[in-house]
């Protein structure tokens, strides 16, 4: 129909949707006609973007599950189905990078090296497990894992958190290839610097050095939105196994 909203009739889960990235693709999407279910362990600040998408006019749906959790994460998608009856895109975005500090690799507490591993890594791996039967009886559809530049160039400082988004980008070419004959493409969208409230634990001393960036400035959240929706839609129906690096011509890949 002409004038139809570009993601009017989707139905997607964004996980991380609290704040930062996650809240702005959330919002996005909604307000390209896609119904959307936020997912966050922060309850309070998913009502912040369920608030915030009602100022915009747009609706998002929220949810409170912890991805690490496969109970939670099966019990999110009959939410899913419940109230959005059924499912055509998931976007792995929820991560922990807030509240890191630089160390070297063989300094990183145990601990947080699992932390970080779970939930970047395990938690998409169990949104995927627990939704891939939706977006199956849909008849096909689209999951969009987060990764990051740092996969490609590396971070000194900041191992466990590299290694889960290289990893990310390599459960999304194998994700890719298994799910491809249901006719669900898995991609991976790799930004560049983001500055977030999160993503401070990524810029050594305090400042980005853009004078590497042929575009000569860090990047901002409204550069991800037209490559997630991309992904999201029908216009990537031939788009599978990617990783699209946003990032300025800073890295190419």
């Amino acid at each position: 129909m002409s004038g139809e909203p570009r993601l009017s009739g989707k139905r997607v889960i964004v996980t991380g949707a609290a704040r930062g990235l996650g809240r702005e693709f959330a919002l996005h999407l909604a307000g390209l006609g896609a119904r959307v279910l936020g997912v966050d362990v922060l309850e309070d600040e998913l009502d912040g973007t369920r608030a915030l998408a009602g100022e915009r006019e747009v609706e998002v749906l929220t949810a409170t599950a912890d991805v690490t959790s496969s109970e939670q994460t099966r019990a999110l998608a009959v939410r899913a189905d419940e109230l959005m009856g059924g499912l055509d895109a998931l976007v792995n975005n929820a991560a922990v990078v807030g509240g890191l500090t630089r160390r070297p690799f063989d300094e990183i507490p145990e601990a947080e090296w699992d932390r970080v591993l779970e939930v970047n890594l395990k938690g998409a791996w169990l949104c995927a497990k627990a939704t891939v039967p939706l977006i199956r009886r849909a008849g096909g559809g689209s999951i969009v894992n987060l990764a990051s530049e740092v996969a490609s160039s590396g971070s000194p400082g900041l191992a466990h958190y590299v290694a889960s988004k290289a990893a990310m980008i390599g459960l999304t070419r194998n994700l890719a290839r298994e799910l491809g004959r249901d006719g669900i493409r898995v991609n991976a969208l790799a930004p560049g610097f983001i500055p977030t409230e999160a993503s401070a634990a990524l810029v050594v001393g305090g400042d980005y050095d853009t004078t590497r960036t042929p575009l000569g400035r860090v990047g901002l959240p409204a550069d991800l939105l037209g490559a997630l929706a991309l992904l999201v839609s029908d216009e990537s129906a031939f788009i599978s196994g990617q990783t699209l690096m946003v990032n300025g011509g800073r890295l190419f890949h």
